[in-house]
């Protein structure tokens, strides 16, 4: 009966969790797209008023500043929701393409770019996209990761790594695990 009592504590715990976290991701996807709404306005004010001064021979000046200044003010406050949201998602941003990356990946499944690796602190570049070998640049074998791949959330259609056999999202480019090109 304890057994019971314990799993019943824990699942309820789960769900709250889970529950508080949709609701700060619901809130903050409002809030993105409502700081998106107004860099939208931004730029329709702009286009009206250069319209409006081409339309008069009227010449361009401090309203243009104030714009430019806003529009870099809401574009920040964007880049932050969207930190944000993809910190509550579990994903992060490829430095490369800006794509967002599972945390546990090793490779962007867009564009194959090697994510920072937090443990050494370096930047890698993207394994080459060829499929053999060039006299220049021989493709060396990436190691599987250490983590067993029944850990691993299973993925609605997903496509197997020809290379390492893990699961990777159809609409990904590269493998998640070795950066090979799917």
């Amino acid at each position: 009966m304890s057994n019971i009592k314990d799993s019943l504590l824990k699942f309820t715990r789960g769900v709250s969790k889970t529950s508080g976290e949709l609701v700060k991701n619901t809130k903050l996807s409002f809030a993105l797209s409502s700081e998106e709404e107004k860099l939208r306005q931004v730029y329709l004010d702009i286009g009206k008023k250069v319209h409006e001064i081409y339309q008069y021979g009227g010449s361009l000046g401090k309203f243009f500043d104030e714009k430019y200044t806003e529009i870099q003010q809401i574009e920040s406050a964007i880049a932050e929701l969207r930190h944000q949201i993809d910190t509550i998602k579990g994903v992060k941003s490829c430095p490369e393409c800006g794509d967002g990356i599972q945390r546990g990946a090793s490779f962007c499944p867009k564009c194959g770019y090697q994510v920072h690796d937090s443990k050494s602190g370096r930047k890698e570049k993207p394994l080459p996209t060829v499929e053999q070998p060039t006299v220049e640049q021989p493709i060396k074998e990436q190691p599987i990761p250490e983590q067993p791949l029944e850990e691993q959330p299973p993925m609605k259609n997903s496509i197997a790594c020809r290379h390492c056999s893990s699961e990777n999202e159809p609409s990904s480019r590269f493998c998640l695990t070795c950066g090979r090109m799917l």
